[in-house]
Parts: structure tokens; sequence; C-alpha cells
């Protein structure tokens, strides 16, 4: 396997978290940044975003608007934010230029790109206070049918909360939550229908709960046993009512394919070393036509695939192309089709646009946290 060289990299002026291309416009991305800022001068350049239990330290941060052309990326705009960004998704299950913010305050916020004005930039739509300012949002997904979010904590919970309301207020008093792990919760993905919930949390603990009326936040199961250290990813590939496929990522340096069942039986189907703490898992489509989603809309109608490829930011260890398969005369298999290691500090954010360049090839933007480099290849 030959090594992935950058087209292009330089530093950013503060740590970089979290990347998403714009689904509508993918030549622009946004990457938000995480900085814990100095007490003294002894002190070091702060914590990370899995650090979630630090206290009585303040944050702040920013969200950058990138655009690429060929090998280049430019930046538009720097947005400076109160508060330090751990996670950015654009809303998808309907067209639109608004985005999610996950801060390390307790709030959500919502900001519009606005790609089509002669200078693109990013505006301030709304934030809503959910939690106390000393909890985190580490991480949260839309709904895939209705306005609201999911959103893990540093405190352990798993909550919704509504953000259709005029009222921000009201809308911080509209959220329930849905389960609670023993320590910080990191990530969580809804069913394709929106009728229930996975969440992986410091606890080692993958948990399944139901979202439907009258069992709402009831929990079928919940596992301690399948992950050695906690669950930082989870990516449903292919989900009904009856169970289907779901991989995850932990920091104990596995990624996993799991079978499970929404009433309780799982099997670790494969299972792969990729010599980091696995921090995020984005889909990549084989053929992509329109750009993707980065979710399992996909998969709603149609055949468990037998191929599955993906993006996984492994913290310590760089990005990885992986590749999960199958045959019919074959269990599942997972082979690491390329690696990029030139980040020398934790691999968190990275994303692919969602199409094709004229060779064939895909284009990707990865980024470090502690040498806050921004790197461009392809592959």
């Amino acid at each position: 396997m030959s090594a992935i060289q950058s087209l292009t990299s330089f530093k950013l002026d503060l740590p970089p978290s979290c990347i998403e291309f714009f689904p509508l416009n993918p030549q622009y991305a946004v990457i938000g940044t995480y900085n814990l800022e100095k007490q003294d001068e002894k002190e070091s350049a702060g914590s990370a975003p899995h650090d979630g239990n630090v206290k009585n330290q303040q944050r702040n941060g920013s969200l950058i608007l990138v655009r690429v052309i060929g090998d280049n990326v430019n930046i538009i705009q720097t947005l400076s934010t109160p508060s330090a960004i751990l996670d950015i998704h654009f809303l998808t299950h309907v067209p639109s230029s608004n985005f999610g913010v996950a801060t390390s305050t307790g709030a959500f916020a919502i900001y519009e790109l606005k790609s089509w004005e002669r200078d693109p930039s990013i505006s301030h739509i709304k934030t809503i206070q959910y939690f106390p300012e000393d909890v985190l949002i580490t991480a949260f997904s839309w709904h895939p049918e209705s306005f609201m979010v999911g959103m893990t904590l540093s405190n352990g919970q798993v909550c919704l909360g509504v953000i259709d309301s005029e009222d921000d207020k009201t809308a911080a008093l509209t959220k329930m939550e849905v389960v609670s792990h023993d320590l910080e919760a990191w990530t969580l993905a809804f069913l394709p229908d929106g009728s229930g919930l996975l969440s992986g949390g410091d606890d080692s603990t993958l948990r399944f709960a139901e979202l439907t009326e009258g069992s709402a936040g009831s929990v079928p199961w919940m596992d301690k046993k399948i992950h050695g250290a906690g669950v930082t990813a989870i990516l449903p590939i292919h989900l009904d009512n009856e169970g289907g496929l779901v991989v995850t990522g932990s920091y104990d340096d596995h990624i996993r394919l799991l079978n499970v069942t929404l009433s309780g039986r799982r099997q670790v189907l494969a299972e792969a070393n990729l010599g980091g703490g696995v921090w995020r898992l984005k889909l990549l489509d084989r053929n992509p036509k329109l750009p993707a989603h980065h979710g399992v809309e996909k998969w709603r109608s149609e055949p468990p695939p037998e191929e599955i490829l993906l993006l996984v930011s492994c913290m310590h260890a760089g990005t990885r192309i992986v590749r999960l398969f199958r045959n019919a005369t074959t269990d599942w298999q997972i082979e690491v089709m390329g690696k990029f290691e030139e980040h020398q500090s934790m691999n968190y954010g990275s994303d692919s646009q969602p199409t094709l360049n004229d060779k064939g090839q895909r284009t990707f933007i990865t980024t470090s946290f502690y040498d806050r480099l921004l790197c461009l290849w392809r592959y």
C-alpha cells in the first residue's frame, strides 16, 4: 500500500475539531475549531474535544468557511465564536443551507451558509441554550424526519431537543433525556425512520433506546461486552424495524461491523485494529452521482449492501479509507485501502467532497488538532 501524500497543507489559527462539506454546493466546507484558553503561561494549549471532563476553564472557537478549487483550499471567512465547536452537520432531510453546531457551553447553534452570494459567508441564525454552560455537547445528529436534534453530553446524557420553535427560550425547555451513560456520552445515531437511536459513551457501552409514542426513552438493550473502551462512533448502514448492520468505532482502536436486532441480539461480523482510536466514521458511496448526505438514507429501501466504503478518523494514527465487503461464499471482511499519515497529532475532523473529480478520484480534507494542520489529498 503506497503512502498518500497531501497536495496542499497549511496551519490554521486555532485547533480544528470537525469539518463537513456543504452537500448542495460541495466546493465549500465548514471547519469548526476548539480552543481551551490558557490559564497562565505555563499551561499547554489546552485539552482536546475527547477530554470532556476538563472543568472550570474557558473555551472559544471559530467557524472557518473554505472553498476548494483544484488543489487549493482558500479560506473565505473566519467567524469567531464564544464557545468551542465540537460537531457540525448540515440539515439534510430537506434541502437546506442551514447547519447545526454543537458547542462547549451547553448550547446548540444554527447557522446559514450563503454560498450563492457574490461574497459567500456564514451567518448566525439562532442559539438555543439547552443545558448549563458547564456541559459540553460532544456530538449531535439531526432527526431524519423532523426538526429535532439528538445530542450527547459530557455529563453522560443523551437528549432530544426541539428546534422549530420561534421562541428560543421555549425551545430550550422542550427537551427530553432519552438515556444516560455512566461517563461522557460521545456519539449517537438515529434509526432511518427516527423510531429509535443508538448511543455510545466513555463507559464502553452501546445503548439502544426507543422513541416511539408510549415507549420514548425505554432502553430495550445495552451492551458493555463488545467494545474494549469508550464507544466514540456509530454509523448505521442498513437498518429497518427488525435491525441490521451497524459500524462502530472505539477508543480501543477497533472498527467493528455489528449485526443487531432491535430486540437485543448482537453479533460482531468483522473487526479490525486500525492503529488509533476511531473518532469518526463517514460513509463513502462507491459511485456517487449526486451529493451524498453522509447518512443512511441510501439504504432505507435497498437490500443490504455487499460492500461498504468508509472514511475513518483514527485520532493519533491519522486517516484511513476502509472497505468492508463480502460475497456469496465469504463472511464479512475488512480491508484498509489507504492511509493518510501526515498528521502529527489527533485527527478528529475529516470529510470528502461528495462527488468525484474528472479522474474518478475523491478529494479529502483532513485536519489534526494540536498542530492545527489542514491537508487536502486525493484517493
